[in-house]
């Protein structure tokens, strides 16, 4: 019983990863083109599916622990995938297990490297905005304080910037 059990909180956590990385995809696609509206939306999104696979780690937890009970044995926190394995002594029940933890695995992976990309991405349209900024604030403080013959402009006028660099 504990085995399905585990098997179902497995295949949840791995359906979750799946949804997560087509919101990760979505977010780089919204990052890409400078769409905010969607990517609150996926972030939102991301931050329930978070809920939601918190809960599932729980059940999965819950799982093992009755695992290792129904075995006469001490559930403990360093317990791993291929120890579940080892004890398991039916071969369909030891693939079955043994492929579930690889696909989520590989899956948790993925996310890994799409949540890199986005922050990658977040980063450099950080540096492009505050450069573009600078570039603007500046653009207008590069008066010249040598002397000027009176001729070349209006003596005693200043030139309106478009940002007030000392706010």
């Amino acid at each position: 019983m504990a085995f399905n059990d585990l098997c179902e909180a497995l295949e949840t956590l791995l359906l979750q990863h799946e949804q997560m990385v087509g919101f990760a995809e979505k977010k780089k696609a919204a990052l890409i083109a400078n769409d905010v509206d969607v990517l609150n939306e996926m972030v939102t999104k991301e931050s329930r599916l978070v809920k939601l696979i918190m809960d599932a780690e729980a059940r999965r937890q819950q799982a093992v622990q009755s695992f290792l009970q129904e075995r006469g044995l001490n559930p403990a926190p360093s317990t791993t995938v291929a120890s579940l394995i080892r004890m398991i002594s039916h071969s369909e029940d030891k693939l079955k297990l043994s492929d579930l933890a690889d696909r989520l695995s590989a899956m948790v992976e993925h996310v890994r490297a799409l949540n890199d990309v986005n922050m990658k991405l977040t980063q450099q349209s950080i540096e492009f905005n505050d450069f573009s900024l600078n570039l603007l604030a500046s653009a207008y403080d590069d008066q010249d304080y040598v002397y000027k013959k009176p001729s070349d402009s209006a003596y005693g006028q200043h030139k309106l910037n478009f940002f007030d660099s000392k706010a």
